[in-house]
């Protein structure tokens, strides 16, 4: 099918990524600065409270920030969503999605905390899962000053921040049962195995492809050897029982390289007893949600609709 044509005028929007072990900093300087700027000019959004909190990270990992996001005049309680930024387990930071995370707090009236977990390969595995608990631990600690209804809280995260998303939702199906009622998993990176059809090997994939995503993977397993028994909580399509985990809303584009993975976990996850909505994007390459196009706004409208379902059922 190709990329949708509605799309093609504003894929040059998107910055080169360029990703080996000695451009990684300058790429990762360049998208932080391309952020931050993009942040600092948001415009139409002065009632979301946007602050920075700082926790300590697990095993005496320093500070780890939060970047919180909601409402001004907000009062009573409120749901919660913590927020997992994409970036390849290698790039990015909270300041990349502020505009969808004020529109998130803003519609939906919950409090979006994001973390600013520690990026491989200086951190491999598993410091960015570890970070992301201890976010979730500290919104569950913390629930009543920050006025959140925990009977709600939901995770949320795009590519590797929809690994990481789902691989928390393991985490703590296992070690926090009943802390996460809701999963959001978009375009997420699930599989080290960097598995496609043989038919689409050859293929070529817009901004995040096979050689981009075999080096991020293996800058983010770090000295675990992929070819062995890799944990779930790493690589989430590698895990067995994926019974109890929370309701998910799964969204995927057509032309994009997580494609079959995530149509399999979604599979999967449905096989296990868990609630899936599975949106399937034609013509949607990775990360077309960014592009202003009227596509794109329609797939932020469903999976907005699905947390606001989810956040009504706890009402």
């Amino acid at each position: 099918m190709g990329i949708a044509p509605e799309l093609l005028p504003f894929l040059d929007q998107f910055p080169a990524l360029e990703l080996t072990r000695e451009s990684l900093a300058r790429t990762r300087a360049e998208l932080n600065k391309l952020s931050k700027q993009a942040a600092d000019e948001l415009e139409g959004f002065d009632h979301i409270d946007v602050s920075d909190e700082f926790i300590d990270r697990p095993r005496g990992g320093g500070k780890l920030r939060l970047r919180l996001h909601a409402r001004s005049k907000d009062s009573g309680k409120r749901p919660g969503l913590l927020w997992i930024h994409g970036g390849g387990y290698i790039l990015g930071s909270p300041e990349m999605d502020e505009p969808q995370l004020c529109r998130m707090a803003d519609e939906l009236g919950c409090l979006v905390v994001a973390a600013d977990y520690r990026l491989a390969p200086e951190h491999p595995w598993p410091a960015a899962l570890d970070d992301c608990d201890a976010a979730l631990g500290w919104m569950i600690g913390n629930s009543g000053a920050l006025r959140i209804d925990t009977g709600s809280l939901a995770l949320a995260g795009a590519s590797a921040g929809g690994g990481l998303a789902a691989a928390l939702a393991l985490r703590a199906r296992d070690q926090r049962p009943g802390a996460i009622r809701y999963q959001c998993l978009i375009y997420p990176m699930l599989d080290h195995r960097n598995v496609t059809p043989a038919a689409s090997q050859a293929k070529e994939y817009f901004l995040w492809d096979h050689k981009k995503n075999r080096f991020a993977w293996d800058c983010y397993l770090g000295p675990n050897d992929p070819s062995g028994d890799m944990s779930p909580f790493a690589s989430p399509a590698r895990a067995d029982q994926l019974e109890g985990l929370p309701p998910a809303y799964l969204c995927i584009g057509e032309e994009d390289l997580f494609y079959q993975e995530s149509l399999e976990y979604a599979r999967r996850l449905r096989d296990s007893g868990v609630a899936v909505e599975l949106e399937i994007v034609p013509g949607a390459p990775h990360a077309f949600d960014k592009l202003p196009a009227p596509m794109s706004e329609r797939s932020l409208k469903r999976r907005f609709a699905a947390l606001a379902q989810h956040f009504a059922q706890r009402a």
